[in-house]
């Protein structure tokens, strides 16, 4: 089986509060954490996700920050859509 392509987007993480928690957090379209990252907002640039903290009133440092994550073809082209959810 032929390995699906991906391709990187930027997402913001947030890191928990408690270290011990395991797994990634992401901020949702809605400014809320999620652990879900088909729910992550997603931004074809490090600018888009920078304007959406901005107007979000999330504070990036070191515990909340651009970062990128690998999507599949088929997220990516969700995205293009509009599509962010499964």
């Amino acid at each position: 089986m032929a390995g699906k392509k991906k391709q990187t987007l930027f997402v913001i993480f947030a890191i928990p509060k408690q270290p011990a928690e395991p797994g990634n957090r992401y901020i949702a379209n809605d400014g809320s954490m999620t652990t879900i990252r088909s729910k992550a907002a997603r931004f074809w640039t490090y600018w888009d996700a920078k304007a959406f903290a901005e107007m979000n009133h999330i504070a990036l440092n070191a515990l909340t920050y651009i970062g990128r994550e690998y999507f599949t073809a088929f997220e990516v082209q969700r995205l293009a859509a509009g599509l962010h959810g499964l």
